[in-house]
């Protein structure tokens, strides 16, 4: 895989961190009373210092290209798409109760298994321990981003959707949330916020495994 090629996951990572960045942000000013809720100062702060790493680690990596990245813009894609097809099932598809946890289930387990695939596969195919990590990482970089500025699209959205929905009002009625919109804007900022995490930390057990993976099999790569 030529350099060109290799920058493009890296860039994605910077124009998406920005775009996330520019979302969080409008959010804010469209509903100022979420920086209100209780708990927001942590999930304010969680996602400052996540998104900044996340954009130390896209520039980093336009400066060091690996043939990982490549991989990782693939299947951190899926991975992130599988999350978000997760949260627009128990969203605005308002579907059934049974429906929605079976399909939430199955997106659930598709979302890992794409997310970490990228690390065992880039060891399967470059056979060495760096691509591998490298792939890992970025597809957890990848999915967190992707998940995170389609959910909060998503929920801006559909607001009126999901005021609809009587789990939601229940939620509410418990919260301390002035009103609907500032409930949901508020619980979706901090739900995306812990993927952002949570994707990161799944990236880098593929990543794991694949340069465990790389590593068991560089010996009998070396046997004429």
């Amino acid at each position: 895989m030529n350099a060109g090629r290799s920058r493009l996951t890296p860039a994605a990572v910077l124009a998406g961190t920005v775009a996330a960045a520019i979302v969080v942000a409008v959010a804010s000013v469209r509903y100022p009373a979420i920086l209100q809720l209780p708990g927001a100062g942590p999930v304010l702060a969680v996602t400052v210092i996540m998104l900044l790493g996340y954009a130390a680690g896209g520039a980093w990596a336009l400066k060091h290209p690996s043939p990982g990245h490549g991989v990782a813009l693939v299947w951190g894609t899926l991975g992130g798409a599988m999350w978000s097809a997760e949260i627009w099932c128990g969203g605005p598809a308002k579907l059934s109760h049974s429906l929605e946890q079976a399909l939430g289930a199955l997106f659930v387990v598709l979302a890992l298994a794409a997310t970490v695939t990228g690390g065992i596969l880039a060891a399967v195919r470059f056979r060495r321990a760096g691509p591998a990590w490298q792939a890992g990482l970025f597809s957890g970089l990848i999915s967190g981003l992707f998940v995170y500025i389609f959910a909060v699209d998503m929920t801006l959205a559909t607001l009126p959707i999901l005021a609809s929905r009587g789990d939601y009002q229940a939620q509410f009625a418990h919260s301390h949330a002035p009103d609907m919109a500032t409930f949901l804007v508020g619980d979706i900022l901090a739900a995306v916020a812990a993927h952002l995490v949570i994707n990161l930390v799944v990236g880098l057990a593929g990543g794991g495994l694949g340069v465990l993976i790389a590593r068991a099999a560089r010996p009998a790569a070396t046997v004429p």
